[in-house]
């Protein structure tokens, strides 16, 4: 099991969903995303597996 540490930063609430950012606390790594859906996507990918690191690399 993954322990990671996901910082996340809700900066508004439009059309019943969350916008804002995600750091990884470990990796110093910064994505922001659109909805609670594609926050939920990046936090599963990076317990997945480093699909997160890829996604922050973009």
């Amino acid at each position: 099991m993954n322990n990671e540490t996901f910082i996340v930063n809700i900066k508004c609430r439009e059309n019943a969903t969350w916008q804002g950012k995600v750091t990884w606390a470990q990796k110093s790594k910064t994505k922001y995303f659109r909805s609670t859906l594609e926050l939920i996507k990046m936090l599963n990918g990076a317990m997945d597996d480093d699909n997160f690191t890829e996604d922050f690399n973009e």
